[in-house]
C-alpha cells in the first residue's frame, strides 16, 4: 500500500538539498573536482536514500560529507562554509526530532509545510543569529550591509516577486560600479564582444529576470569569468568584494530555489507568510542581540590579549544562546499549561504583556506564533476518537479479531484508512503475539513497520522494536538487520542495543535475547 500521508524521508530531503545548492550539474567542473563517474555514483546513492534502499547510514553520511566538500570548493569567504554547515545541521536535527516524536495525519505536502512553519523558521532564525556572532557573518563587505533580508524574496506591486538571486546580482553590479552589460562585457562602446562574454551576459539577464535558475558551477563560472575580463581591461574588482559576491551568490541560489519551490508547491500567499515570519522573529531576536552586545562591550575592552578576548567572546555567545533558549522553554511551559487548563481560551493581552516584560518579545512571540500555527492544522473528523480507540484495543489483553475488524471498518467509514494505515496491521500482529503465534504475527508487524515510517511519531519506537523482535523470533536475519539499521538511521534506540555500537557481536546478543524474550505485558 502506497500512502500519501507522512513526512518526506531523510533521503528525499537531502536530495532536495543537493538540488537547492545546484551542485550536481557539472558542466563547468574541473576534472580534479568531481568527475562524471563520481557524479553518477552520488546520484545513485541519493536515489537509494530517497527510496530507503541499501546501507542508509553509510550513504547518508557520504552524501553529507560530499556536499560539505563541494561547498568548501565553491564558498570563498572564511567562516561561511562553517556557517552554512551549522544552519543545515540545526535544520536537519529539528527535522529528525520531528520524525522521532510527532506523528502526522497530513499529506506529505502539508506535513512539510508543518515542518517549515513550526520548526524550520524558528530554527533558521536562531541559527543565523549564532552564525553571525560566532562565525563573523556580516563583518566583511557584502550585500547584508545594504539589505538585512537580502536572502528573502521581495514582493512588489502586480504580484511581482524579486528573488534573492536577482537582488544579489544587482547588488554585485552596483558594488562594482558597473552596469550589467559593462560587468559581463567590459570594453569601450563599439568594441567587439566575444561570444563567451555575450553568452555570460545573456545568461545573467535570464537569471536576473527569474526565467531560469542556474546550476551553482554555471553561476559562479559566469561571475568569475566576468571578474577576469575586468582584470584584462585593467578595471579590476577588489578581491575582497569578489569573494563577497561569490559567497552571496551561493546563498542566494539556495534561497531562490527554496522560494520557487514554495511558490510552485503552495502559493505566493504562503511564501509571503514564511518571509514575514522570518522577518518578525529576526527583528525581535535582534533586540536581544543588541542588548547582549551592549552588555558585553565593556568586558571585551578589558581583555589584555586576543586569545583572552576570543575565549570570553565564545563563552559569552554560548551562554547567550542558552539564555535565549531557556526563556523560550519557560514561556512554552507557561503557555502550554494554560492551554491544558482552558484549551479554548485565548491568551489575555495582560498575560502576554507580563510575560514579555519578564522574558522579552522574542520568547513570547515565538511561542504564541508556534501555538497559533499549530492550531491552524486541524485533524480530520473522527481522527482523535479513532486513535484513542485504537490504543484502547492495543492495551486490552482480551482484544478479539472481530473488534479489530470493526475498528478497521470505522476507519474506512470515516475515510481514515490511509491516515492510520499502520494501526490495523499492528493490532493484528499484537493479537497473534499475545498468543505466542509469532510466525502468524510477523507479516502483520512487517506491514505495520513499513507503513508507520515517517507517520507514527513516537510510536515508531514501539513498532520498530517489536518488528525487530519478531524478525529475531522467526530467524529473519535480513529483516532483523533492516529494522535495526532503520532505527539507528532516524535516531531510535533498539532494546538491548541502546547506545552500544551496532557491531555483529552486539547484534547477535540482541538477537539471542529477543528470540527468547516475551514483552506481552508491555504491549
Amino acid at each position: 500500500m502506497t500512502s500519501t500521508i507522512g513526512f518526506a524521508t531523510h533521503g528525499e530531503v537531502l536530495k532536495q538539498l543537493y538540488l537547492a545548492f545546484g551542485v550536481l550539474p557539472r558542466k563547468e567542473a574541473r576534472a580534479e573536482d568531481f568527475d562524471e563517474k563520481d557524479k553518477k555514483t552520488l546520484q545513485r546513492q541519493l536515489g537509494r536514500l530517497a527510496s530507503e534502499e541499501g546501507n542508509l547510514i553509510e550513504y547518508y553520511q557520504k552524501a553529507v560529507d560530499t556536499l560539505r566538500q563541494l561547498l568548501g570548493q565553491y564558498v570563498p569567504m572564511p567562516g561561511y562554509v562553517e556557517a552554512i554547515g551549522t544552519v543545515l545541521d540545526d535544520l536537519e536535527s529539528a527535522y529528525a526530532e520531528l520524525i522521532q516524536t510527532e506523528g502526522t495525519y497530513l499529506s506529505r505536502r502539508d506535513s512539510f509545510r508543518y515542518y517549515m512553519s513550526i520548526k524550520a523558521v524558528p530554527v533558521l532564525v536562531l541559527a543565523l543569529k549564532r552564525c553571525r556572532l560566532l562565525c563573523g557573518l556580516g563583518d566583511g563587505p557584502g550585500v547584508w550591509h545594504d539589505d538585512t533580508f537580502w536572502y528573502l524574496p521581495t514582493f512588489e506591486a502586480g504580484n511581482k516577486v524579486t528573488m534573492p538571486l536577482a537582488k544579489v546580482m544587482r547588488w554585485a553590479y552596483t558594488a562594482s560600479g558597473l552596469s550589467q552589460k559593462q560587468f559581463h562585457c567590459p570594453g569601450k562602446l563599439g568594441d567587439v564582444v566575444s561570444p563567451a562574454q555575450q553568452q555570460n551576459l545573456d545568461n545573467a539577464v535570464n537569471w536576473a529576470r527569474g526565467k531560469a535558475t542556474p546550476s551553482l558551477p554555471a553561476l559562479l563560472a559566469n561571475f568569475k569569468e566576468s571578474f577576469a575580463a575586468q582584470d584584462a581591461h585593467e578595471r579590476p574588482v577588489d578581491p575582497t568584494l569578489q569573494q563577497s559576491v561569490l559567497t552571496a551568490l551561493v546563498c542566494a541560489r539556495v534561497a531562490t530555489f527554496v522560494a520557487k519551490q514554495i511558490l510552485d508547491t503552495y502559493d505566493a500567499a504562503y511564501l509571503k507568510d514564511v518571509c514575514a515570519q522570518i522577518q518578525q522573529l529576526t527583528e525581535l531576536l535582534e533586540d536581544e542581540v543588541q542588548e547582549f552586545l551592549r552588555q558585553l562591550a565593556p568586558i571585551m575592552l578589558r581583555q589584555t590579549s586576543a586569545a583572552q578576548a576570543v575565549g570570553i567572546w565564545l563563552r559569552a555567545c554560548a551562554h547567550h544562546e542558552r539564555f535565549v533558549r531557556g526563556k523560550l522553554t519557560q514561556v512554552a511551559a507557561t503557555l502550554v499549561g494554560l492551554l491544558q487548563e482552558e484549551p479554548q481560551a485565548p491568551f489575555s493581552p495582560e498575560l502576554l504583556a507580563e510575560l514579555t516584560n519578564k522574558f522579552g518579545g522574542f520568547a513570547v512571540h515565538a511561542n504564541v506564533d508556534r501555538i497559533t500555527r499549530q492550531q491552524a492544522f486541524v485533524p480530520p473528523e473522527g481522527f482523535a476518537e479513532l486513535l484513542a480507540e485504537g490504543f484502547q484495543l492495543r492495551r486490552k489483553a482480551t482484544t478479539r479479531l472481530d473488534e479489530i475488524d470493526a475498528f478497521e471498518q470505522s476507519l474506512v467509514q470515516m475515510g481514515l484508512q490511509e491516515v492510520l494505515c499502520w494501526f490495523v496491521p499492528w493490532l493484528r500482529g499484537i493479537y497473534h503475539y499475545r498468543r505466542e503465534q509469532f510466525e502468524a504475527a510477523y507479516p502483520y508487524y512487517e506491514t505495520a513497520f513499513d507503513l508507520a515510517k515517517y507517520k507514527a511519531g513516537r510510536f515508531q519506537y514501539d513498532l520498530v522494536n517489536q518488528f525487530v523482535e519478531l524478525a529475531a523470533k522467526n530467524r529473519k536475519e535480513n529483516a532483523f538487520d533492516k529494522g535495526i539499521n532503520w532505527a539507528l538511521y532516524i535516531g531510535l534506540e533498539i532494546r538491548w542495543l541502546r547506545d552500544k555500537e551496532p557491531t555483529q557481536e552486539n547484534r547477535d546478543f540482541v538477537r539471542a535475547i529477543m528470540e527468547r524474550a516475551n514483552y506481552a505485558h508491555q504491549l
